[in-house]
């Protein structure tokens, strides 16, 4: 198996990078469109946090986990939507709290 510290170092510092650019973003700014169709700015974070979160799951709670694979089978593409639109609709400063306690989480 390989080492995975060289993609796990990536994704920390990709993490950071992007902290730093909407860390400071003024409220209004979380509502821009990405090029994801349908997705603002708020969306990606959340879908971010979202995934820190389940990535989290799977590995503190199994049974829980299955259980969320379970629903995500069910509607794969609509899960994930709705999990970013969940967030998306949290004040900018508690999805970014949010999205920042899942990466420490994960560390």
């Amino acid at each position: 198996m390989s080492d995975p510290s060289s993609v796990i170092d990536d994704l920390h510092r990709e993490s950071e990078e992007l902290d730093l650019l909407v860390g400071d973003l003024a409220e209004i700014r979380w509502a821009l469109a990405t090029p994801a169709a349908g997705w603002t700015v708020a969306h990606q974070i959340a879908h971010l946090a979202w995934t820190d979160r389940s990535a989290l799951l799977a590995v503190t709670d199994a049974e829980a986990f299955a259980k969320s694979v379970e629903k995500a089978m069910a509607s794969p593409g609509g899960f994930v939507d709705e999990g970013a639109e969940e967030g998306a609709g949290l004040p900018p400063a508690t999805l970014l709290g949010d999205w920042r306690a899942g990466r420490t989480a994960l560390e």
